[in-house]
């Protein structure tokens, strides 16, 4: 498998800032930047980017705002905005860019709000918000916009909470939901009902970013419930598992945005804060912008790499089972055969270790003969694909 590297693009274009929004237009066939919070001010700009340079290319439409939501409504090759905080408080307005201009298109249906956050769900044409707070708290409501108008469709599912991540999945046709406020669950939307698949990962954390990229779905830093620690790992979420894939890349921070540019087949990441946003100031905030190439784009491999190899219990006494147990760092595409191996005066040990389509790890229980292991250190090797790797098993 090829590794997920991210690479600085640019740091000329819009100022540094945070709580803005990106998404991804049809129309022009690049990535849109709207708003945002900077050194004190509120931005109301709005710029594309092409893969090579940012142009600002409006600054009338949407009033000045941050923590809004956007999210790309690609049957109407619209942009969708809703809410946000303006300097008066939170907004209940929405607005659609269709590549040349913005129209406010309603200012009804779901409350003022902001820390919320959109993703259009393609294979019904729908564009879904979940949560947020209001200047009385934390909300939980669940409402979905088809281009004329907002519907409330459930008010039960996740806590509420604010500042988590949204994304739509097409294979799975599915809006996945990860974190905000205190959490670190991980919830799917089907268009009737809210279901929890996980609630192991990456720590709990808001101010985070989450886009699927063709095949899987990557999330990228945030900031703790203590609002101390900020992260700058990047996870991938395959089915209903995590696996944290790079520490490597951007700086940790909060408060940045994702987007995937369905054309170049990349992940864009733009600006985001190195502190709490209540008390960040001018040099703590970015305007740095990071790509990373989807595992789908050209020349991108899936092919699972082995990355953990162990043995339990690590001390047996002759004739005891023991379990082998190994670790990919992606889902297996096909039932994939790890071999393990060892090498004694007594003759040779080997055993294949499956792991299954769709899984990452693989274990499997093991017996050899009577005197086949040596009595004392035993060193076994897993080999993956011309990777190999050792764990060591003492005999008694």
């Amino acid at each position: 498998m090829a590794s997920l590297v991210w690479t600085q693009r640019q740091d000329i274009g819009p100022s540094a800032r945070y709580g803005h929004a990106l998404a991804w237009d049809k129309v022009a066939e690049d990535v849109l930047l709207v708003g945002g919070q900077g050194p004190g001010d509120l931005h109301r700009d709005t710029w594309r980017w092409n893969g090579a340079t940012w142009t600002q290319v409006e600054d009338i439409g949407p009033p000045a705002r941050a923590e809004h939501a956007l999210a790309s409504d690609s049957a109407r090759s619209r942009v969708v905005l809703f809410g946000g905080r303006s300097g008066s408080g939170p907004l209940a307005d929405t607005w659609e860019w269709d590549g040349t201009a913005w129209t406010q298109v309603a200012d009804t249906g779901p409350s003022a709000r902001s820390r919320h956050a959109l993703a259009y769900d393609s294979a019904r044409s729908r564009v879904v918000l979940f949560g947020g707070e209001d200047a009385s708290g934390l909300l939980g409501d669940t409402w979905e916009w088809d281009g004329d108008g907002w519907t409330q469709v459930t008010d039960t599912g996740p806590a509420a909470r604010a500042g988590h991540a949204m994304c739509f999945e097409s294979p799975a046709a599915r809006t996945v939901l990860f974190g905000g406020s205190d959490g670190s669950d991980t919830w799917t939307w089907n268009g009737s009902e809210w279901t929890a698949i996980n609630d192991v990962g990456p720590e709990p954390r808001q101010a985070t970013a989450l886009v699927f990229a063709g095949t899987i779905t990557i999330l990228f830093g945030g900031i703790d419930p203590t609002l101390t620690v900020l992260f700058d790992a990047t996870w991938q979420l395959e089915g209903a598992d995590w696996t944290e894939r790079q520490d490597i890349g951007p700086a940790d921070r909060q408060g940045h945005a994702m987007t995937y540019d369905e054309t170049r087949q990349q992940v864009v990441l733009f600006g985001g804060s190195a502190a709490p946003s209540a008390t960040a100031t001018t040099g703590d905030l970015f305007s740095d912008t990071w790509e990373l190439p989807s595992p789908a784009a050209p020349g991108m491999t899936t092919t699972p790499r082995l990355v953990a190899f162990g043995v339990s219990p690590d001390v047996v006494p002759q004739g005891v089972p023991f379990v082998l147990q190994v670790l990919l760092d992606q889902p297996a595409q096909v039932s994939t055969s790890v071999m393990v191996g060892v090498t004694t005066g007594a003759g040779m040990f080997s055993e294949d270790v499956q792991v299954e389509a769709g899984s990452t790890s693989g274990s499997k229980s093991v017996n050899p003969p009577v005197g086949l292991l040596s009595l004392g250190n035993n060193l076994l090797t897993a080999t993956l694909d011309g990777v190999s790797l050792t764990a060591s098993l003492q005999v008694q």
